[in-house]
């Protein structure tokens, strides 16, 4: 079993994952969606996810099934990659899927298992829950895997990693995993290796700590917005020069959205609450970011102009899939229309049915290529 690897949990993240390991092992990826594996198998599954259809076309060693067992029984080393969608209450993920996998492994009573959870959860998670879902699992590990990608750049994320997290003690795993990404990642990327508890705070800490910088960035913008003379690329710009900080995520713009960065910034906080921390730059960041999305509108109020254009507004520039969660673009342009203002969204087709399919005749539209 040394050269099997199982991935429970075959969405975008999932899926992008098995078919990275099945370059050098042998993948089974579990699904409950009995067609989706059939397309997958039969290899008339198709995306917008850069690199894999190409990537499942030719492979030879990754297969789906919605058979759990068939993928307990098949390797030692189980990732579990379900979704843990945002969440209302506080807890900020929805891990019912997670705890479902959990418990459907436990009564199984597998042995001598390496169990790894790879979907980003609430510090905690697995030293108060994860672990008693699998208390009738002998000699079987739980252990945090998670990883820093980009929607529409996964592929690409996870074989060139700047980093692996890894949250385990046990040394068993802990190997098994930097053999595992040292064969299959393209570059070295740096291994930080420490406790569950750890890896699940620097997780969410990481992206908050980006989200932080993007709210710096167009707090520096709009400060140089008001001020006669000063221009803000050529500030950031230079402060982004000093090694200390960076260039990365540090230019003026919209504010951050997407799936992953405000939850995570706002789980942060979340946590911090908990254990009676005032996770004040957590706060503040989410307050700037919303605070400057209020500036822009009303700058764009300002133009009083017949008809306003906004292209590229999924929640990142140049986005390949389509994703407009918690656009700042599309949310100026939704309240620009909401006061009865002329609005259309030009943009490729796949992100305009995706606003469509929400708002629908709330703006004009013209697709581009």
């Amino acid at each position: 079993m040394d050269n099997n690897i199982t991935i429970i949990g075959i969405g975008r993240l999932g899926l992008c994952t098995a078919l990275c390991f099945a370059q050098k092992y042998n993948v089974i990826g579990i699904d409950i969606n009995e067609k989706y594996v059939d397309s997958l198998n039969n290899k008339t599954f198709n995306t917008l996810e850069p690199f894999v259809n190409e990537l499942l076309i030719n492979t030879t060693t990754f297969k789906a099934s919605a058979d759990l067992n068939e993928g307990l029984l098949h390797s030692d080393i189980i990732y579990i990659l379900v979704d843990t969608p945002t969440s209302n209450n506080d807890d900020c993920y929805d891990v019912k899927n997670l705890n479902t996998v959990l418990r459907n492994i436990n009564k199984e009573k597998v042995i001598n298992k390496h169990i790894i959870i790879g979907c980003t959860v609430l510090p905690g998670y697995i030293a108060n829950i994860g672990r008693q879902l699998l208390c009738d699992c002998i000699n079987t590990t739980l252990s945090y895997n998670p990883e820093f990608i980009q929607q529409g750049s996964i592929i690409n994320g996870f074989l060139n990693p700047d980093m692996v997290l890894i949250g385990s003690t046990n040394n068993i795993i802990i190997n098994k995993l930097t053999q595992i990404y040292s064969n299959i990642c393209h570059n070295k990327p740096t291994f930080n290796i420490m406790s569950p508890e750890s890896a699940e705070i620097c997780k969410i800490s990481l992206n908050c700590f980006i989200t932080t910088k993007i709210s710096f960035a167009n707090m520096i913008g709009d400060i140089a917005d008001r001020t006669n003379n000063a221009n803000k690329f050529d500030i950031l710009k230079a402060i982004g020069t000093d090694s200390r900080i960076g260039n990365k995520c540090l230019l003026p713009g919209f504010g951050y959205g997407g799936p992953c960065f405000p939850r995570d910034n706002r789980a942060l906080l979340s946590y911090a609450n908990k254990i009676n921390i005032d996770g004040k730059i957590s706060r503040a960041t989410d307050e700037y970011n919303n605070y400057h999305t209020y500036l822009q509108l009303n700058e764009y109020l300002k133009m009083d102009l017949d008809l306003y254009v906004f292209e590229d507004v999924a929640y990142k520039s140049n986005c390949l899939v389509p994703i407009i969660e918690e656009s700042k673009k599309l949310e100026i342009a939704v309240k620009l229309a909401l006061q009865n203002k002329k609005v259309m969204i030009k943009d490729k087709i796949h992100i305009i049915n995706a606003v469509k399919d929400i708002y629908g005749t709330l703006f004009l539209y013209e697709i581009i290529n």
